[in-house]
């Protein structure tokens, strides 16, 4: 397991991602926090370190239909037996402000993510 270097707890939600860059097929959101996230294709996706993505979630616990546009860099990836999994930094995204309202909902739950074994 990694050391936890976090600046924000990281709550565990299901959400489909839509990564056009990334993959043709839709990816699964793990979790999500203020300033990153993980995912996750079930099939093998070539990822560039360098590169910013613009990727949409849509939520299951959202209000809104509209899905989350956020724009990320991602930080990490692997692979294990086809699936593709992506640590990503949340960059400062379109949708912002409904990040923000979103955790501070999943905050209030109180969920968060205690088996986390990725790093942002």
């Amino acid at each position: 397991m990694k050391e936890e270097n976090r600046q924000n707890h990281r709550y565990p939600e299901i959400g489909r991602v839509i990564a056009t860059e990334l993959c043709a097929l839709p990816g699964i959101l793990d979790n999500i926090s203020l300033t990153g996230c993980k995912i996750h294709f079930p099939v093998s996706v070539v990822v560039d370190l360098e590169a910013e993505y613009m990727i949409k979630i849509t939520l299951t616990r959202s209000l809104e239909d509209a899905p989350l546009q956020l724009m990320c860099k991602p930080m990490w990836v692997t692979e294990d037996k086809g699936n593709t999994q992506i640590g990503l930094k949340i960059l400062y995204s379109p949708d912002d402000a409904r990040l923000r309202e979103f955790v501070s909902f999943l905050q209030e739950m109180g969920e968060d993510d205690d088996d986390v074994d990725d790093i942002l």
